[in-house]
């Protein structure tokens, strides 16, 4: 959480905005988290969104502190848009402990029974992502004996013949640029056998292993 600014309450569920980014690969409902796409990157600022980590240049994201409905209370989360050029392009989410990544799962398998899905690991088996049909990422940290989803985000259209983000900014390129694969139950494990708590991570491996590629 940022601490600039008093958290929007937003009417909808963390599954309900990922949802969104799965169906159209984007945030839809950006209103609801008071932000308006047709703000340019100086009316955002004067609304209270803060400068994220990006340096200044012709691409910027900032971000705002969110809650959503969640058991009968609120769940917190970071929303950060993305801007080229002062023009608002896209959003991703940053969403704390979020939802256990072996109950988001199988939600996924039931609302994308056709997605295809490549798996990633980041330096051993304390965090991944899984990019589904090369345009979404769900990264995941281990927290204990369980995977939680922390965030998630698309790629992002732009002008194809601008200079700063070429094509706009592609997600499977990314990830796979910044992780290594990670597409087998064997290769979970066998990261496992050589992490510091390997009992915690064959735990936390095998919540997930209905879901991991066999080969």
């Amino acid at each position: 959480m940022n601490g600039y600014a008093p958290a929007t309450r937003a009417p909808l569920s963390l599954r309900a905005v990922l949802a969104q980014f799965l169906d159209h690969g984007r945030l839809v409902s950006a209103a609801a988290f008071g932000l308006d796409p047709e703000w340019d990157l100086d009316t955002a600022l004067a609304h209270g969104w803060q400068p994220s980590s990006l340096e200044p240049g012709a691409t910027a994201q900032l971000e705002g502190d969110v809650l959503l409905r969640h058991r009968g209370g609120w769940r917190a989360l970071t929303l950060k848009p993305f801007y080229l050029r002062g023009r608002y392009l896209g959003a991703s989410v940053a969403c704390g402990r979020g939802l256990p990544l072996a109950q988001a799962l199988p939600w996924l398998a039931a609302r994308r029974p056709t997605a295809r899905t490549e798996w990633f690991h980041f330096v051993g088996a304390d965090q991944g992502a899984v990019l589904i049909d090369g345009l979404v990422g769900l990264h995941f940290d281990r927290r204990g004996r369980r995977f939680f989803l922390n965030g998630f985000d698309a790629s992002v259209p732009a002008p194809a013949d601008d200079p700063d983000l070429p094509g706009g900014w592609d997600n499977a390129k990314w990830l796979r640029g910044l992780m290594a694969p990670c597409d087998s139950l064997a290769q979970w494990r066998a990261l496992a056998a050589q992490d510091a708590h390997p009992r915690a991570a064959a735990q936390a491996i095998g919540e997930i292993a209905p879901y991991l590629p066999r080969r």
